[in-house]
């Protein structure tokens, strides 16, 4: 975090208040939530989480390994994925999707989907290690008429993560004051 921006160091700083609170809940205090080479939360040996962070809003996910191998989750703030980067984030089904909702529904729907493969690959990077890209994945909800809904994804190829579980990955997206929010648990 030394060359962050003191807005990403503050949002970094409150994810990991979160994160220490959650762990809290399961009798961990004082653990700091150290970061990975690879940018990854360090977890204590029993559990398995999940931070996010984004303008004025940060949350964490804990859960005991023996009932969870991992858990990921997201939240963005609807807007914040513009037009211009949508070609980057989404496959063609997922455009012809955003294409034929109200224009009032698109950037809600586009955050969806962006947030979801951010909170699915939180999910699979602990167990895998495995770089994927936006591509990599697609996301079907898909119905932007519930403020809360289920959310699957599935793998546009072979994913190392399917050693571990079937795909489509079905998990949980909320809209709520501006944000999506999605979540994703693998139980063992």
């Amino acid at each position: 975090m030394t060359k962050a921006v003191p807005k990403r160091v503050r949002e970094f700083a409150a994810g990991r208040l979160c994160a220490r609170r959650a762990l809290e809940e399961f009798g961990v205090t004082g653990f700091p939530v150290c970061v990975a080479e690879d940018r990854q939360p360090i977890w204590p040996d029993r559990l398995v989480g999940s931070i996010t962070h984004t303008a004025g809003f940060c949350a964490a996910a804990v859960a005991e390994r023996s009932h969870c191998m991992a858990v990921g989750m997201d939240s963005e703030t609807v807007g914040d994925v513009t037009r211009d980067i949508w070609p980057t984030i989404c496959g063609a089904s997922e455009a012809g999707w955003i294409r034929s909702l109200p224009a009032a529904a698109q950037d809600a729907a586009i955050t969806l989907i962006f947030s979801a493969k951010e909170a699915f690959y939180k999910c699979q990077y602990p167990l895998t290690r495995e770089w994927l890209n936006f591509h990599d994945l697609i996301v079907a909800p898909l119905d932007m008429n519930c403020a809360e809904a289920e959310v699957s994804v599935r793998a546009t190829r072979r994913i190392a993560f399917e050693e571990h579980s079937r795909l489509p990955l079905a998990g949980r997206y909320r809209l709520h004051e501006r944000l999506v929010s999605v979540g994703f648990g693998l139980p063992q």
